[in-house]
């Protein structure tokens, strides 16, 4: 029997309708929509295919956006000081860092200066800190919560289920397992050097692809009945793939989320209602300091010298 499909449409309607009302309160209030600024490094195609994506997403709810490109050739330092002028702007509420970035910039280096309340995709190392030990106030990661908000809306159980997380990368893999955690799953996590990876996947109730390798994930390697989250967005062939082979592994497990369609118009909302409550949360900072300036969007990336 044909997988059920666990499409990010409905999900995304569902918290879009949740999110509006909130935006309209804040424009009324505050003379502005709350704001996200993307910025990246160079112009690769799926981060400028991206940035547009969240750009359609966050005007069709009312939101704010800015979009920045800084030039393939930028220093680590460079970088830094963009993130500390965004941070001095008041009428920017949220900063998004696409990566991955140039192999020239210290990755490391510029997450550690990520303005912490602003981080609305949740990967500064305080904001992960905070999630791994599950205290204080913290942005929950963006793209990790799209998989736990499309099993809640689909009503799919994870207390006490298997849960089998493919890649350890800082803004994914890693906080997704401790997300899965938090929700009571025993969780395992495999990388490029686990061994036997097929034993361990099919092992799993409940599979994360999150590796960034086209149709690794092959209809030998997943348990039936299981439930398969693909965070993968690869090319092949001038075609969007996941990390799962998505037409034979379907016609084996329960439910599957599609590549595209699936998690990442769900992260989008992730950053709006993060970007929501960060700019919440700097109007009550902003006390006598005055209305905020509306920021217009920027409709195509502006190349910074």
């Amino acid at each position: 029997m044909t997988a059920q499909i666990l499409a990010g449409k409905p999900v995304v309607d569902k918290i879009a309708a949740e999110l509006r009302p909130k935006i309209e309160q804040f424009r009324k209030e505050h003379g502005i929509a709350p704001t996200l600024a993307v910025l990246r490094v160079g112009n690769a195609f799926a981060a400028v295919s991206y940035a547009h994506s969240i750009d359609h997403q966050f005007s069709a709810c009312g939101m704010g956006f800015q979009m920045e490109a800084l030039p393939e050739s930028t220093t680590t330092e460079a970088v830094i000081e963009r993130l500390a002028e965004l941070d001095r702007t008041d009428n920017v509420h949220g900063i998004l860092l696409q990566r991955p970035l140039p192999k020239s910039i210290d990755v490391k280096a510029i997450m550690a200066a990520m303005p912490l309340a602003k981080d609305v995709e949740g990967g500064s190392p305080i904001n992960i800190g905070k999630l791994a030990l599950d205290v204080g106030d913290y942005f929950p990661t963006s793209t990790p919560s799209a998989a736990m908000e499309i099993l809640k809306y689909y009503e799919i159980p994870i207390e006490g289920k298997c849960a089998v997380v493919i890649g350890r990368s800082a803004i994914l893999g890693k906080p997704m397992a401790l997300l899965l955690m938090q929700a009571n799953a025993t969780t395992i996590v495999c990388h490029s050097q686990t061994r036997n990876l097929a034993e361990l996947t099919r092992q799993a109730d409940l599979l994360i692809a999150a590796a960034g390798r086209p149709k690794m994930i092959t209809a030998d390697m997943v348990a039936p009945q299981s439930i398969v989250i693909d965070f993968g967005v690869n090319v092949l062939k001038d075609e969007i793939v996941g990390d799962v082979d998505f037409e034979n592994v379907k016609e084996i497990v329960s439910a599957i989320t599609p590549v595209p369609g699936g998690t990442g118009p769900v992260t989008t909302m992730m950053l709006m209602r993060n970007t929501i409550h960060a700019a919440q949360h700097l109007a009550k900072q902003m006390g006598t300091r005055g209305i905020i300036r509306w920021l217009p969007t920027l409709k195509s990336p502006r190349q910074r010298k």
